[in-house]
């Protein structure tokens, strides 16, 4: 039996990943001025409700507070099939935005962001009107405006992100320029920090804390951990204070701290180029993933970069409860690649959204825009970082996307705005509108037949493999090794792979891994034994 299993081990499977994906749904909403959708959540009643921001004041806008040229925040409730049930604008007579919501047991919603009026709807402004405060606003089901507070001091404060604890207060996350009003212990007396605060649901200050360098630190992004705490995420080019390990340029920047906000450990992550990390999970083992975007030629923390240095890939990092890197990978093209949205998969995967205007390398189906017109691009990836699948939605304008969440095993939803209206989009109000989509996406493996492109040998081997290239009009562009954890231990590409070429391994351990070949029009993973 021993020896049996010991065959059945050694044998290789070699797949060819084919998914199939489906723009299964789409809406958008905006009138005929510049629309952002920022966030999407389900809702209890099976509908779903959205915050961003709007300059709007028509189409499915009424009721905004500034002029044309100024944003009001909005958040909108649609049913399931994406009906409006209502839209409201909330500001004054300056710039609003909204960036996250969160629906209260009473089926109302708090939402963050940020306001610099001092009237209108905004009470409690600390700085001049024109400088930003953090601002929390509670509405009812019916969308009407309960209260609203200001958190601040008289610079900018920016908020982008909400929580509630397992006690009913919540944390509310951003960034701040300010050393004073509610804001103690900035780092930097003229550039900003990561700020969190404390609040009841009343809306009352607890606590606060300012996490940072003497450089730029944003705070982009934040979640409840599972210890009651919070991890915030962003950008920093501190080199000093809680940005340690910094590597050059702008580094990724994710702290966690605890219930009374104490930093329990803050790490940086990166080149020497610029990373930002715009969202983060975590696993039900205590880690994390965090995923951003980098524009590093394979230094420091990066490998397996697509482009050329200063080009963005996505970058998906898969940290320890402590924040160890366990592996980190990048996926996209040889253009922008940029990653904002990540949700964990009911299959322990993980599904990642943004931009790119690639169309090559992991990206196929880009449409007919510039560079200026990115795609929004959602990828999936298995637990261990493995690419499952990828779809390019859009038009012929500029698309992105902020956000995205799993409804339902395979279906995904995505929030960001579009300005096209051909491909994808069956309708644009004028502008940029808000643009909510389902995806839904399927892993298609399949067993290669004997009319196979690519093949290495020996399986097992000792110290190179040989690699046999089948048809002749297939081109390998790169080669990539990774152990059975998924982290990457071996890069190959710009090599001359002609049949025989020669993969050295002699930098190997003894064990299993899974070798993930690129071509022109596909994708192979073998997996492989070096004894």
């Amino acid at each position: 039996m021993k020896k049996t299993l010991t065959s059945c081990f050694i044998l290789f499977t070699t797949l060819y990943l084919n998914a199939q994906t489906a723009l299964s749904w789409q809406k958008t909403y905006g009138g005929s001025g510049h629309e952002y959708a920022w966030k999407t959540i389900p809702t209890s009643d099976g509908g779903y409700a959205f915050v961003g921001f709007s300059e709007s004041n028509d189409g499915d806008l009424s009721g905004h507070h500034g002029t044309s040229t100024t944003n009001d925040l909005w958040v909108a409730k649609i049913n399931a099939a994406g009906t409006i049930q209502w839209s409201k604008l909330f500001g004054g007579s300056e710039d609003e935005e909204g960036y996250d919501i969160f629906q209260t047991a009473d089926n109302g919603f708090m939402v963050a962001g940020w306001a610099s009026s001092s009237d209108g709807d905004v009470t409690g402004l600390h700085g001049t009107a024109g400088t930003d405060d953090f601002w929390v606003l509670k509405i009812n089901s019916a969308g009407t405006l309960v209260w609203n507070k200001c958190f601040g001091g008289t610079s900018d404060d920016n908020a982008s992100a909400i929580v509630q604890t397992q006690t009913g207060d919540f944390f509310v996350g951003g960034s701040t320029y300010s050393s004073d009003g509610d804001v103690s212990g900035n780092h930097s007396t003229s550039n900003s920090d990561f700020w969190v605060i404390k609040m009841n649901s009343s809306g009352t200050l607890l606590s606060q804390k300012c996490v940072g360098g003497t450089d730029y630190d944003e705070g982009i992004n934040m979640i409840l951990t599972s210890d009651n705490g919070c991890a915030i995420v962003g950008r920093t080019s501190s080199a000093d204070g809680d940005a340690v390990g910094y590597h050059g340029g702008a580094d990724m920047l994710i702290a966690k701290l605890n219930s009374s906000l104490v930093v329990e450990w803050s790490k940086c992550y990166g080149g020497t180029e610029t990373e930002e990390c715009n969202a983060i999970v975590q696993l039900t083992d205590g880690s994390f993933a965090a995923l951003g975007y980098s524009s590093t030629q394979n230094n420091g923390d990066v490998t397996g970069h697509h482009g050329s240095q200063g080009s963005d890939d996505f970058w998906l990092l898969k940290l320890t409860s402590t924040g160890v890197i366990s592996w980190a990978k990048c996926y996209g093209g040889d253009g922008d690649d940029q990653a904002d949205g990540l949700t964990k998969t009911s299959d322990g995967g993980f599904v990642m959204c943004g931009l790119t205007n690639s169309t090559n390398g992991d990206v196929s189906g880009f449409h007919s825009g510039g560079f200026f017109d990115p795609d929004i691009w959602v990828a999936k990836v298995n637990s261990t970082g493995v690419f499952q699948w990828q779809r390019c939605i859009g038009g012929s304008g500029q698309d992105e996307a902020f956000n995205v969440y799993e409804e339902g095993t395979g279906t995904y939803v995505i929030t960001g705005f579009t300005y096209s209206n051909n491909y994808d989009v069956t309708l644009n109000h004028g502008s940029a509108d808000g643009w909510i989509l389902k995806v839904t996406g399927a892993n298609g493996v399949d067993e290669l037949n004997q009319q196979n492109y690519f093949s290495t040998s020996p399986n097992p081997f000792h110290e190179e493999l040989t690699l046999k290239i089948l048809t002749s009009n297939s081109k390998i562009e790169k080669i990539l090794i990774y152990n059975l954890l998924g982290k990457q231990m071996k890069v190959l590409e710009n090599k001359n792979f002609v049949d025989g070429y020669k993969i050295e391994t002699t930098d190997l351990p003894k064990g299993i891994y899974f070798m993930e070949i690129y071509g022109n029009t596909i994708r192979k993973i073998e997996k492989v034994i070096k004894e």
